[in-house]
């Protein structure tokens, strides 16, 4: 900044004047804040560069995230510290920055497209109809939160859920094999999805909470 709006003076001082300069600057305020500060990480979110502070919190697998106002979702995919971690509470803006806590995924699933078949603007010559070219699906990998216990509403305690049973929290997205009897395998045992939880989804950005149930062979 040219001047440093909280030094300099004012004859409109204790009226209103300081909440206009800090609504000029505010954005400059926390770049100033980014650059010196020892919390300061380089990380990727959504797959991009950007620059946030990372504060810690009594829990290793949480943490608290700091960005410029308008920045951050819940469902935010964040690289850091050689993890993935996952936005999971709604921002909440300060006038001056946004923060959320975020949670370190233990584990990652991949969801493939099914093949396509694509016309190559081509004719058979000896049919006259058009040929198409098969194109394999895509593959994405989908960072996730797998849990076999569950937090009791505004306390720390943790309860273990229905034998058998794991909650997935992954980051919103739309992809066609992400339905009801979807089968998931997290560390050598496989699970069927049982019921897809919305509740956390706010237009394009939010949770998408999977209930499964661990499979059980046949019995011979």
């Amino acid at each position: 900044m040219s001047i440093d709006w909280y030094l300099s003076s004012s004859s409109n001082y204790l009226s209103g004047w300081e909440n206009d300069e800090f609504n000029t600057n505010k954005y400059e305020i926390f770049k100033e804040i980014l650059a010196n500060s020892p919390e300061t990480y380089d990380i990727e979110l959504n797959h991009k560069s950007q620059q946030v502070i990372i504060q810690t919190t009594q829990d290793s697998e949480t943490k608290k995230v700091l960005t410029v106002l308008g920045l951050l979702n819940r469902g935010d995919l964040i690289k850091y510290d050689d993890s993935y971690w996952i936005v999971n509470s709604r921002p909440t803006d300060n006038k001056m920055n946004d923060s959320a806590t975020m949670r370190q995924c233990n584990t990652s699933f991949f969801l493939t497209s099914e093949d396509k078949l694509v016309d190559t603007g081509k004719i058979n010559e000896i049919t006259g109809k058009p040929i198409y070219e098969k194109v394999p699906g895509e593959k994405t990998e989908v960072p996730c939160i797998f849990e076999r216990t569950t937090s009791i509403n505004g306390t720390e305690l943790a309860v273990n859920l229905p034998d058998g049973q794991a909650n997935i929290t992954i980051p919103y997205l739309v992809h066609e094999k992400l339905k009801i009897g979807l089968t998931l395998t997290f560390f050598g045992e496989d699970y069927q999805v049982d019921d897809i939880d919305y509740s956390k989804v706010y237009g394009d950005h939010g949770t998408i909470k999977l209930v499964a149930k661990k499979k059980v062979g046949e019995k011979t």
